[in-house]
Parts: structure tokens; C-alpha cells; sequence
């Protein structure tokens, strides 16, 4: 203010006006700032010193992928994530705070990258920038640890010193290995089974192979065989491996009992199927939805269906409908109504219920029967009954024959077994002592013991005597060889005779004929007759 009063001041020009306004608003500004110096917190007054940027930021400087120079304490860190290049360790560590920080080194290009954590709450920030082959990390911290970060920071340590007490004492054995096949570190119940599990390849080779790795899949189970070691039997392991980074995080979960059950089954199935392939039966068995599942080489024979369409699984409706179509089945009579009664068949064979004979066109006898089996699925049996029905058939033609043989006889004819139930009867038989019994009934007449038939013969006899000598020959158990001839009084025919003729297996025959009657021919007399053995087909 002196130095402009001493000048009078319509002696100034404008220039020289606005040049001393502005050294005074200088000279005020500086006096400010050097009052205000003192009140301002140090970290804004004084230049950044290294010690100052170490507690707030983190530098690390790669050539390459290898870590030239980091802040102490940081390179023990990162020897513990494995035998990675230094550059993936690094990369490991900060993934669990930072996203986006690119897996090679060599894809860091142009301007520098900034990444932001990724926690919304976090506040650091992550700088990376490349030179040449000199790639330089700054983390950084925006606010010093407090008290509440201390505490946060002292419960993690708490909660892992937790997780690894348990981990340790797991009776799951679990690992860390390297790529190179190096473990790095292993819970009790792992070491308890290293040297077994080093002495395996099947355990560690799927874990160094390098298809595995090209695949750069995250993870994957394998099965593998530990040896016999120091009186502990072999022991069968499902392995699951997880990257982590340079190495692989792996458990291994006991399955021997699994294997064994597993190679029981196969062995059973296998037996099965051995004797499904020597069955004469055909068998098909469908699962829960309907697919052929399994079937032998007798339902090839039986249903003249391609082995190729039966190994294509075709469904239960495709096997019936080529079934219908080459005729081993009869012919519906109403196609409208075909898938009804095929789903009526199914529905049977489900509950069990199912059984049929199918008379083919071609002559053939099926017998077909649906049985329900485990988890909804369903069997048929096929069964070639052609011989057996044939067979069935002429038994019968025999036995109509024998009955007709007996009823041209004019005497009462009684067969009886070595147990004394008698087996057969002519119709003379019958008139005369079962006249009051329809024909409808006739055939009930052969379950008559000995003593029931002795019953209604002396109903139509005069007098008993006779028939006690009878019954006393059909129930004895030493049958005379001899025939034997007693005379009988009866209502209806007077007086006649009954005769007692031994047969082969012990079985007897008694006749009741006129007085006149010849006795038959003793056993041991008879002249042997040439037997004829009927054929049977197949």
C-alpha cells in the first residue's frame, strides 16, 4: 500500500494498475498458505515416500511371467498356490478379490488396464501396465486398515485355522497336487494312504496327462487301484480333481464295496445270460418305457424276427406289430381295436395276469405269458407247446380208444390201481352198478376206492359172500399173481361170475360176467404178445 500512495496514481496506466493488483493477490495467497501448512493432514503435505506408498500400495513388476520384484512376504504367498509360473500364482491370488485379470501375460496390451474390486464395499484398485516384456502391477489401497479391518482380518485367520482343523481330520483322504505330480499338501487321512497312492499309476497319471489339461476342463472322477501296502488290502478310490489354478484339489472316497458289488452283478448278469442263451424258451423283457431291453436267441428261432430289429430296441407296440405282421401271432379279427387289446395285454403281463395259447397259421402252438418285474418292467415268455399239444392230443386219442375198447366188452369191467382207486370202467360197469349217476357224473366214478366199490356191490347182491374175498385181493399190499374166480349172486343179472386178474405195476382188474365165462388167462400163462411202442412226434 505504501509503494502505491508514494505514486500518485492519475500518473499509472492500466498495465501498471493490473500488474500490482496482481502481486497483491499473490503476495495475500502465499500468507494464507503458509497459516494453513501446519493445520494439514502429513500424508497431503509431504511427497509420497516409499515407505509411505508400501503401506498403502503394492508393486510388482514381471518379465515375462516371471516375478522380478515384489513386497516382502509376497513371494512365500505365492509359492504356496503350487508349481505355476509365478505369474498364474500371482493371478490365483488376486482372483478371489479382482475379476477380469487376463490369464497370460502376454495378452496385457495398450493402454494401461485398471480393475476395480469386485466387492462393492472394497474400495482398492489394481493397475496394470506393460513395457516391452516388463509388466508392472501397482495394487492399490484408497484407505488405510482401521480397527474394524484389524478384527475382520483376525476372524478369517479364526474361521480358516477352523476349516483346516476339520479338513485335517476328515476321514476322506484330501490333497493338493501339482502338475508335475508333486503333492504339496494332504489332510492325516491322505497320509495315511500317500505311499500307496504314490506307488499307483492308475491315481496319478490321469492327473498329469496332458489331454486333461489341454482340454482345460475344471474337473473331473476317475477310478483307480490303490495296492496292497504294509497289511492293508487293496482299496478301489473315485478321485474327483478340481483346477485350482497351477495344481489340482483332489479327494478320494472309498468304493471297494461298490466294485465288488458292481463285479458281482456282472458276473450274475453274465451267468444269466448264459443260461437265458440255452433256454428253448423265448424271452423278451421290455423296461418302464416300453423298450426291448433284453432278449435271448430262442425268440430269434420263435418269432423269425432280425436280430438287428431286435437290437435296435424297438418298442413293446413295434415287437407285437411285427409280430402280427409275420404271423406269430393270430390275426385280430378287428384291426380298429388292435392297440386296445394290445394295451389290455400289456396291463395283463404287468399285474401277472397274462397267459395265452396262440394257434398259429402255420400249425405252430404258442404258449405266451407276460410276467411284471422290477421297476415297472415287463417279461414274455414264449414257449414252442406244439409237441406237447400234439402229444396231449394222441394221449387223449388213446385214452378214448382204451374207453372205447373196455365199453364193447358185454361183462362189467373195473380197473384199479396198486393203491385200490379205480382208474377205469366200461359202461356195462356202469349200468349195472351206477345206473342212478348221470353220464355228466360218470367220469367221478373212477376216483372210487376199492371199499366205496365194494359198498354199491353189495347193494346188488343177494348175498355177501364173495365180495369180502374181493375187497380183501384190491387192498392187500402183496397182490396174488394168480386170477382168482368167485360166483356172485346179483339183482339184476343172477348169478354170475367175478373174476380177479392181476396187473403190470399192481394194478387189478375185476370182471363180472355170466356163469359161462371163461377165466382169463393167468399172467404167468398168457403168451407174450410183440409190444408196439406208439411214435410220438419230436
Amino acid at each position: 500500500m505504501t509503494l502505491i500512495n508514494a505514486i500518485p496514481l492519475k500518473e499509472l496506466t492500466i498495465y501498471e494498475l493490473s500488474l500490482a493488483l496482481l502481486l497483491s493477490i499473490a503476495l495475500t495467497g502465499t500468507c494464507l498458505l503458509l497459516l494453513l501448512v501446519p493445520r494439514l493432514p502429513e500424508r497431503l503435505v509431504r511427497p509420497r515416500t516409499r515407505r509411505g506408498r508400501s503401506a498403502l500400495e503394492a508393486r510388482f513388476v514381471f518379465v515375462g511371467e516371471e516375478l522380478v520384484e515384489a513386497p516382502e512376504g509376497w513371494r512365500d504367498l505365492l509359492r504356496q498356490q503350487g508349481e505355476a509360473s509365478d505369474w498364474q500364482c500371482f493371478r490365483e491370488v488376486l482372483s478371489t478379490r479382482f475379476q477380469g485379470v487376463p490369464p497370460a501375460v502376454t495378452q496385457i496390451s495398450g493402454p494401461p488396464m485398471r480393475l476395480a474390486a469386485a466387492s462393492t464395499t472394497d474400495p482398492a484398485l489394481l493397475h496394470l501396465r506393460r513395457r516391452r516384456d516388463q509388466l508392472t502391477v501397482t495394487l492399490t489401497e484408497t484407505r488405510p486398515a482401521g480397527l474394524t479391518d484389524r478384527y475382520a482380518a483376525l476372524h478369517a485367520r479364526q474361521a480358516q485355522g477352523v476349516l483346516e482343523d476339520r479338513l485335517e481330520h476328515l476321514p476322506i483322504p484330501v490333497w493338493t497336487m501339482g502338475n508335475g505330480g508333486v503333492v504339496t499338501s494332504g489332510n492325516a487321512a491322505f497320509r495315511s494312504i500317500g505311499d500307496r497312492f504314490a506307488a499307483s499309476d492308475e491315481a496319478v497319471a490321469p492327473l498329469l496327462r496332458s489331454d486333461d489339461q489341454s482340454e482345460g476342463r475344471p474337473g473331473f472322477t476317475y477310478r483307480a487301484l490303490l495296492p496292497a501296502m504294509d497289511r492293508q488290502a487293496e482299496t478301489w478310490v473315485d478321485v474327483s480333481a478340481r483346477r485350482a489354478g497351477g495344481a489340482w484339489d483332489c479327494a478320494a472316497l472309498d468304493v471297494s464295496d461298490l466294485v465288488k458289488a458292481e463285479l458281482a452283478q456282472r458276473n450274475f448278469v453274465q451267468t444269466l445270460t448264459k443260461t437265458f442263451a440255452q433256454l428253448s424258451t423265448g424271452l423278451a423283457i421290455f423296461d418302464r418305457d416300453r423298450q426291448l431291453i433284453l432278449f435271448n436267441p430262442a425268440l430269434l428261432d420263435l418269432t423269425q424276427l432280425s436280430p438287428e430289429f431286435l437290437a435296435s430296441r424297438p418298442a413293446l407296440s413295434h415287437f407285437f406289430d411285427h409280430l402280427r405282421d409275420r404271423q406269430i401271432m393270430p390275426e385280430p379279427k378287428d384291426y380298429t381295436s388292435w392297440r386296445e387289446q394290445l394295451n389290455a395285454l400289456v396291463s395283463a403281463a404287468a399285474d401277472g395276469r397274462y397267459q395265452e395259447t396262440w394257434s398259429l397259421a402255420s400249425g405252430a402252438t404258442y404258449r405266451v405269458t407276460g410276467r411284471p418285474h422290477p421297476n415297472g418292467a415287463v417279461a414274455f415268455l414264449f414257449e414252442d407247446i406244439t409237441d406237447h399239444i400234439a402229444m396231449t392230443r394222441r394221449f387223449r386219442q388213446q385214452l378214448s380208444l382204451s374207453q372205447s375198447v373196455l365199453d364193447a366188452f358185454t361183462d362189467a369191467i373195473a380197473i384199479f390201481d396198486r393203491d385200490g382207486v379205480m382208474s377205469h370202467c366200461n359202461q356195462t360197469y356202469r349200468e349195472l352198478f351206477h345206473a342212478d349217476i348221470p353220464d355228466q357224473e360218470a367220469a367221478d366214478l373212477q376216483e372210487l376206492t376199492a371199499r366205496e366199490a365194494h359198498e354199491s356191490w353189495t347193494r346188488q347182491a343177494l348175498s355177501p359172500l364173495g365180495l369180502d374175498e374181493v375187497l380183501a385181493q384190491l387192498v392187500s399190499t402183496r397182490p396174488g399173481r394168480e386170477a382168482t374166480r368167485h360166483v356172485l349172486q346179483l339183482h339184476r343179472m343172477g348169478e354170475v361170475t367175478c373174476s380177479v386178474l392181476p396187473l403190470i405195476g399192481g394194478a387189478r382188474m375185476v370182471t363180472f360176467g355170466g356163469q359161462r365165462a371163461s377165466l382169463p388167462i393167468p399172467l404167468e400163462t398168457r403168451p407174450r404178445l410183440p409190444r408196439h411202442r406208439i411214435a410220438s412226434s419230436g
